[in-house]
């Protein structure tokens, strides 16, 4: 795996722009993550009610992770508006040579496929552009629409941890997803025609 340029990339699609986090959208990620249907599919390392403080810390954090090659945020906007409607973190590993993806999108902004189309070019940058050899993800099991967007891109379900993960008083099943290099050549034509 490659390190991490000095500053981070700015990547496109044909609907949408993933690009660094700033203090400009602070305000956006408090608004989405104000929404309890939406925290509720996140991890409690997402606090629920989110406040202005939170999303601060947060950006600032994934800028300092960022310098030291641990972790890459993308902001999701749309081409046309710079207003962020998601995010896409990656978590690196080159000790292992593997990438393991965390995302979530705006209610608002649900159904319409922007997430598939921007996994896909992730997917694709940590592939070609990090030389990454394998990029993993999971879900709770609740979560049907982000086990969806995993397939879509070539990712491929490799498992099932039963009870995993507790969320208040709820125990969740974790569905694990990943591709390696040379599977992800072979399957991913859904990311690589959408380009």
């Amino acid at each position: 795996m490659k390190k991490l340029p000095k500053y981070q990339v700015t990547l496109s699609t044909q609907r949408l722009k993933l690009r660094p986090l700033s203090g400009s959208d602070v305000e956006s990620i408090v608004t989405i993550h104000r929404d309890k249907e939406m925290s509720e599919m996140l991890s409690d390392s997402v606090p629920f009610p989110y406040t202005k403080d939170d999303a601060i810390l947060f950006i600032n954090k994934s800028h300092k992770n960022y310098k030291e090659n641990e972790n890459i945020e993308f902001g999701i906007t749309l081409k046309d508006d710079d207003t962020l409607i998601g995010i896409i973190g990656l978590d690196l590993n080159p000790k292992d040579d593997h990438v393991t993806l965390a995302f979530w999108i705006g209610k608002a902004w649900w159904g319409e496929g922007y997430m598939s189309e921007a996994v896909a070019e992730v997917v694709r940058y940590c592939f070609e552009e990090l030389d990454t050899h394998r990029v993993a993800s999971h879900h709770f099991h609740p979560n049907i629409a982000s086990g969806k967007v995993m397939q879509k891109v070539g990712l491929l379900c490799e498992g099932r941890r039963k009870e995993h993960y507790k969320k208040g008083d709820a125990f969740f099943d974790i569905i694990d997803y990943g591709v390696v290099e040379r599977e992800w050549k072979k399957e991913s034509k859904w990311q690589k025609k959408e380009r």
